[in-house]
């Protein structure tokens, strides 16, 4: 029987998903360990979601609660709505195209017992690039939130937000995304690095779903490179001036700042990749090649992904795009 206080939610906000999301609801009620609630909501479907939902509702499945929007309301006020019903300590937050394999949750409780500390822990995840699985680079069981946040600008940690469990009071206290911000998964990790240590489980056992066959709609995917490289600049500057307050070596700082602006680099010529193969045509990737040159390191891997961007058709950028994915998931799995 479900406790009447879980310790785990597991919140799946939806929107005309309805195949994706039934597959998100299977995995959460496949967890083995009881200590969890899932909580449903959808925000005004007009597909076949409302159905899918009713169908679990039927069964009386008593970790089970669902809630419906009559009208679509906006990302950032959902998620407040989906916050606020939350009864446990911690949190999953699923999109409702991801999933998780069956033992998430009992890893993840396992490793809070062991470093109660943790101010959040995620797990391996494998990045699905179409029918290829790239494996997320993770960390040790527990490190600093320093080394954390240092180790994801030098591209060592590649964290997932459905692959990470946090307290629900913390991301009470941190409160909505800023308006105008559209990175929210970095926002609060970000946040959360600088109240303890990160803990990590590292095998996969959760599914984040980057890019599907023949369907462009991954939110991610259509933010323009320029906000990307922006407001991924603003959080950058927010973290080294945070530690720089709290009296980071001069050495760590410096060595912050040039890991971050490569990595910035890095991630806003992938953006270029993902507009253009969403439809972006090749003027629009040429004009924001301009506005985004306060934002680019000139090294090789932004400088190649950018240059493929602009030159390439989009069919030939999508199959570049899948043959560097399964080249370096062999790689990852070889080692």
């Amino acid at each position: 029987m479900t406790p009447l206080m879980p310790r785990l939610t597991i919140a799946i906000p939806t929107l005309n998903r309805a195949e994706l999301v039934d597959r998100a609801i299977k995995s959460a009620l496949a967890q083995t360990s009881p200590d969890i609630e899932i909580i449903v909501s959808d925000n005004g479907s007009t597909d076949e979601t409302p159905a899918v939902i009713e169908r679990y509702v039927k069964r009386g499945l008593p970790a089970l609660r669902t809630f419906r929007h009559s009208a679509t309301i906006p990302v950032a006020q959902h998620s407040e709505f989906v916050l606020a019903q939350v009864r446990s300590e911690f949190i999953l937050p699923l999109s409702d195209d991801d999933f998780l394999e069956p033992e998430f949750v009992a890893e993840i409780l396992a490793a809070f017992d062991r470093h109660p500390e943790s101010a959040f822990v995620y797990t391996g995840c494998a990045v699905h690039y179409e029918d290829v699985q790239v494996p997320a680079l993770v960390g040790p069981p527990l490190e600093t939130g320093a080394d954390f946040l240092a180790n994801h600008y030098a591209g060592k940690r590649e964290v997932c937000w459905c692959a990470c469990v946090v307290r629900v009071q913390d991301l009470r206290e941190i409160g909505p995304l800023p308006d105008g911000r559209v990175l929210g998964d970095m926002f609060y990790w970000t946040k959360l690095a600088f109240k303890g240590p990160v803990g990590c489980v590292p095998r996969v056992l959760s599914h984040y779903i980057l890019f599907r066959p023949n369907k462009n709609d991954n939110i991610s995917h259509g933010t323009s490179p320029l906000v990307w490289a922006s407001e991924s600049r603003l959080l950058a500057d927010e973290v080294i001036e945070a530690l720089d307050r709290a009296g980071a070596s001069p050495e760590y700082v410096s060595n912050l700042k040039t890991a971050s602006t490569r990595h910035i680099a890095r991630s806003t010529a992938n953006q270029f990749v993902w507009t253009r193969i969403r439809g972006a045509s090749r003027p629009d990737a040429l004009k924001w090649s301009v506005d985004c040159r306060p934002y680019l390191a000139w090294t090789f891997p932004a400088v190649s992904r950018l240059g493929a961007a602009v030159i390439l058709p989009r069919k030939v950028l999508r199959n570049e795009l899948l043959k560097g994915a399964a080249r370096l998931a062999a790689s990852r799995r070889g080692k």
